[in-house]
């Protein structure tokens, strides 16, 4: 009977319990059973679509080169070498789709899924594994390079380059991060009036220079999920 107590409003759940549990203790423990189950429950939901943005949010970048590598291998051309670095840069693309894509099933010792810094961590994955391209080996990137390198140049034509740190143009991202960043910062200086240690000192610089570096992000600039990601960075 808890889960269709959930689904009822307060005055339905209050007669409902009445009706059903006439000793008042007992039914002020059944209240606080249901409160209990409710809170689990947004919890859960609220995990499953924090999973779901951050898998995409890797994902998107991934998916969106990936579809720009296909056009550029159906505009045909005489160039061997064209052909050959973006067949294989689609390849090792492609086979990173179906990685990350089976990691979002992934789940941890206490049986929930997994997100994309948990995992980069557990694999060892640079950068937290914050952008896709970081979870290619580099010695795989260093072959696609190559490739890419050996295409004739042509006058007036850009050249590809391949496993840009860049995403689809997106300022939520480092809104949010940003948003984020102040807010820790001022906690960390409401703290400081009362610990004036070296230790919250340092933090404080640190988060005030990743500020800078967040607010210089461009709009196709890789986004980490935290300050830190930037800091560990070359500016």
């Amino acid at each position: 009977m808890t889960k269709a107590y959930i689904k009822m409003r307060p005055n339905e759940l209050h007669n409902a319990l009445v009706k059903h549990i006439p000793e008042p203790e007992m039914r002020e423990l059944k209240k606080a059973e249901i409160e209990h189950a409710k809170k689990t429950q947004r919890a859960e939901r609220l995990r499953n679509f924090q999973h779901k943005r951050l898998w995409n949010e890797l994902l998107s970048p991934l998916r969106y080169e990936l579809s720009n590598a296909r056009v550029g291998l159906r505009h045909k051309t005489d160039d061997v070498a064209r052909e050959q670095a973006f067949s294989a840069y689609i390849r090792l693309m492609t086979k990173l789709e179906k990685k990350l894509e089976a990691l979002q099933l992934a789940l941890d010792d206490d049986g929930r899924l997994m997100t994309p810094s948990h995992i980069a961590k557990e694999l060892s994955i640079p950068n937290n594994g914050v952008h896709w391209t970081d979870w290619i080996p580099l010695t795989k990137r260093t072959e696609v390079e190559v490739l890419f390198g050996a295409i004739p140049h042509k006058p007036k034509a850009k050249r590809k380059l391949p496993f840009q740190r860049t995403q689809r143009p997106n300022t939520k991202l480092k809104t949010r991060l940003l948003k984020r960043t102040i807010k820790e910062l001022g906690n960390l200086e409401s703290e400081r009036a009362i610990d004036w240690t070296g230790v919250a000192l340092e933090r404080i610089t640190q988060i005030k220079r990743a500020i800078k570096l967040i607010e210089a992000l461009k709009p196709t600039d890789a986004v980490p999920h935290t300050w830190h990601g930037l800091i560990k960075q070359p500016e």
